[in-house]
């Protein structure tokens, strides 16, 4: 982000505070466990800033860099962060085009658009040839492949009042009703600084990039929120209506908002202008906002005689530090949150005044980074730690086998578990115990439409479906003479001794390009049940080789690998590398 906003000329002092800002805002805080979450937001500012380079310069460098910076967004992020990329630079295209600072005529600027971008799109394609032909080879057999239902589309938004955030972002870790979502959806900050100058950019002239981005932020905004804005794109727009978690939509409403700002913001440096006017007002404003919340939150404190201050005997018995601040932290009410940081932001705004009305810059710098620390600090708690300490939650994790193990032959539902307790730490302990097998649905990592089918179906199949028997057996009978000599992610080997010709069950979903080999013959394997795999046994002894064979797939990850690195490779070549600021 701080490179981003060199590329928009911004003065140096206000593209430190832009890049802060962005990486410590509510969007980061609400999503530390949501590593693919984070990684589409980390990547968002290089592909714009790449993009604007290829737009302002169009060379062969400055192409591979933002195909590159594209892929590594798409191949990184959520699917709904994916998406909304896509219409954010749709978005950001037409802008530029309009935007016509090369004065070319416009059938030259179209000519030009078009090439710099079918060339640009078909260098991304390269790149991500492996990850498109992978999703599409899964959509057809994944239970989220198609669009979900709208009510399924309208969950976990950013609600309108979760904006609240903005100016009270600990007031989002309590009261979930008044929020209606998920606690990781709520949090919008990007400090009290760049909020001055956001609400001052709305009230005064804006340039061409400001109305671009604050239009683009308020539409993405309300397409956060759910209700009826994402009902209209779910119906209208393509590839919406896949996204069933709207509140990752925010992010771009965050990274539009902070361009704003720090454009507000680098006005008001250069133009040396003074403590005075709107920017007066503004803080003014905000200051009686924030007196009026502290004295309302303090009377129903007060009246409901709940929170921090009457919890204070029950703090002071607890043994240990850690112990007192989680009962800390477990007895901030919800009007606590709003004292408590109403106060943090009047110190914080009255340091701002004091910095805009000497010139103070480094004060100003200084202020906006413990802004943003004790913004971290304070939510950290709600959405970036569990209420189990790391060493609880590494020790059960540590129950799980090391490497790639063998899995021991024996009834599925008998396949070790974890105590409640630890699940709600870690989840579902099929994703960590090495073995094929589940006796219920499991929502993660992944779901195929045939397993569940075959849960839907459970209860009706005779002898408790197969969860009596291991995840390879015969189908006749349990037979002990079976053993596995090899088992990885896509081979496995089971030696079998058969009284006579039958088949071999192997518990494992059934999917295309599974084969079997048992002497000189290969095939696919054949589909039994609703979803399991199997292969012919002579009478005798038997040598059956289980594999996963996705041969389109492994082509197509082999080019991206071979683009990929000689894109890298052009990237570092002397004769064609040049400075990227």
């Amino acid at each position: 982000m701080y490179k981003l906003a060199t590329a928009w000329q911004l003065d140096n002092r206000v593209t430190i505070i832009a890049g802060i800002t962005f990486m410590c805002s509510g969007f980061m805080v609400g999503h530390l466990q949501h590593f693919n979450w984070i990684s589409g937001a980390a990547f968002l500012p290089w592909c714009c800033w790449f993009y604007l380079l290829l737009v302002k310069q169009y060379t062969f460098k400055n192409l591979v860099a933002t195909a590159l910076s594209f892929y590594m967004l798409a191949s990184s992020a959520h699917p709904g962060i994916i998406i909304g990329a896509g219409y954010f630079f749709i978005a950001l295209m037409v802008f530029l085009f309009f935007k016509n600072d090369n004065k070319l005529a416009a059938r030259l600027r179209l000519k030009k658009t078009v090439i710099l971008n079918l060339v640009l799109l078909l260098l991304f394609l390269l790149l991500s040839a492996g990850m498109i032909t992978g999703y599409l080879d899964i959509l057809p057999h994944f239970v989220r492949g198609e669009k979900i239902s709208l009510s399924d589309s309208l969950s976990n938004p950013t609600s309108l009042q979760s904006w609240i955030s903005v100016l009270f972002p600990l007031a989002t870790v309590k009261n979930d009703p008044f929020y209606n979502t998920d606690i990781s959806m709520r949090n919008c900050y990007f400090s009290i600084t760049l909020l001055v100058f956001f609400l001052l950019a709305c009230i005064q002239k804006k340039n061409s990039w400001q109305k671009f981005l604050l239009i683009t932020g308020l539409l993405f905004m309300l397409l956060s929120a759910g209700g009826i804005f994402k009902t209209i794109a779910y119906k209208f727009l393509p590839f919406i209506g896949y996204v069933r978690l709207n509140g990752e939509f925010r992010i771009f409403s965050l990274f539009c908002f902070i361009g704003v700002a720090a454009m507000e913001l680098d006005k008001f440096v250069r133009n040396k202008n003074k403590f005075e006017g709107n920017v007066k007002r503004t803080l003014l404003v905000l200051e009686i906002i924030l007196f009026s919340c502290i004295i309302f939150s303090l009377y129903r404190v007060t009246t409901v005689k709940e929170g921090i201050i009457y919890s204070y005997k029950n703090i002071i018995d607890q043994k240990g530090t850690a112990l007192r601040l989680k009962t800390i932290i477990d007895a901030v009410s919800f009007y606590d949150a709003f004292w408590m940081q109403g106060i943090i932001q009047l110190f914080l705004i009255w340091g701002l005044k004091r910095a805009l009305k000497f010139n103070n810059w480094y004060l100003m710098k200084k202020l906006l980074v413990a802004d943003m620390i004790i913004a971290c600090l304070f939510n950290i708690p709600y959405t970036g730690a569990g209420k189990a300490s790391v060493a609880r939650v590494q020790a059960a994790l540590n129950k799980a086998p090391k490497g790639i193990p063998i899995p021991v032959l024996r009834q599925i539902k008998n396949i070790d578990t974890i105590n409640s307790e630890e699940k709600k730490m870690i989840g579902d302990w099929s994703m960590y115990n090495k073995e094929v097998g589940v006796r219920r649905e499991v929502s993660y990592p992944i779901a195929l439409k045939n397993a569940r089918q075959y849960f839907n179906n459970i209860d009706s199949f005779p002898d408790n479906s197969h969860l009596n028997k291991p995840f390879v057996f015969t189908n006749d009978s349990f037979n002990y003479t079976i053993k596995i000599e090899k088992f990885a992610a896509d081979k496995i080997i089971v030696t079998a001794r058969a009284d006579s010709a039958t088949q071999i069950i192997l518990q494992q979903n059934y999917y295309p390009h599974w084969f079997y080999q048992n002497g000189n013959e290969k095939k696919e394997v054949t589909r039994t049940g609703i979803s399991f795999m199997s292969a012919p046994l002579v009478k005798g002894n038997n040598t059956v080789i289980f594999s996963f064979e996705p041969t389109k797939v492994k082509c197509a990850m082999l080019l991206s690998a071979f683009v990929f690195i000689v894109c890298c490779t052009t990237l570092l070549i002397p004769s064609l590398k040049k400075v990227y600021s």
